[in-house]
């Protein structure tokens, strides 16, 4: 970052999650101060995939957040608590027993151009964790060759609790989408690859800052700091659906 090419900001404005209660896909509208619903069915094409970690705390009565990596198994996750001072530091499968504890849940964050009726299109990110993960990873959609879709719901039981999956679908993507797609991918790369280069510096900010408050005048250290290693979950493969339809519009 210099005067001449100055910090990123993030290029997705639109973060879309999921109540698996309610079937209903939402963002909050920073302007309008309100969540907004994202009505079915609606059309995107994958532009990159990240893991991260979300979740509610109950001791501290907050929500839980993560850096994002691209894999599990050799970039770092810091998981923390919106109140309370909570954090986890690790690779996942070293720190994931403690991150459910926290109330955490592994979670994918999916990068995408959704494609709205009037043509027009939008970067926009999907958290998708519990039932939602779950449908992801079950999907029959080829996300590289193929527009995919969220085109209703099921529903289904976990002992008495009822709730919704929902249902992805692919559909035919043309040139002209995939080369618009391109274009915005090149657009989150660039604003990624910044992102990732400025974790280790918040780190060794946060560390410095935490050694200068920990080590008392008369020069003694009495802090005690554990280091943490890890692997990875394993992503089961998609099984792909090639019958891809044509847009509806």
């Amino acid at each position: 970052m210099s005067i001449s090419k100055p910090k990123l900001e993030n290029p997705c404005k639109k973060f879309i999650d999921f109540k698996s209660d309610k079937g209903q896909f939402f963002f909050y509208d920073k302007e309008k101060e309100k969540v907004i619903e994202v009505p079915v069915p609606f059309y995107f094409v994958v532009l990159d995939e990240l893991a991260t970690i979300s979740g509610y705390n109950k001791k501290n009565d907050c929500g839980i957040y993560s850096n994002e990596v691209h894999k599990t198994t050799t970039e770092i996750l810091r998981v923390k608590t919106f109140k309370g001072s909570e954090s986890i530091i690790g690779l996942y499968n070293d720190i994931k027993d403690n991150i459910k504890a926290l109330g955490g849940k592994y979670t994918k964050s999916v990068y995408a151009m959704m494609i709205h009726e009037d043509k027009s299109t939008e970067l926009v990110n999907f958290k998708f964790k519990g039932a939602a993960f779950s449908a992801w990873l079950d999907k029959k959609v080829n996300i590289d060759n193929s527009i995919c879709a969220v085109v209703d719901f099921t529903e289904e039981k976990n002992g008495t609790t009822t709730y919704k999956v929902p249902i992805f679908k692919s559909f035919k993507m043309t040139d002209e989408i995939k080369g618009e797609a391109i274009l915005m991918d090149t657009v989150l790369q660039a604003y990624l690859e910044e992102y990732k280069l400025q974790q280790p510096e918040k780190d060794i900010a946060k560390a410095e800052a935490v050694e200068t408050e920990t080590i008392p005048a008369n020069g003694i250290w009495q802090g005690n700091r554990q280091m943490m290693t890890k692997k990875d979950i394993i992503n089961k493969s998609d099984s792909v659906n090639t019958d891809d339809d044509d847009l509806p519009f």
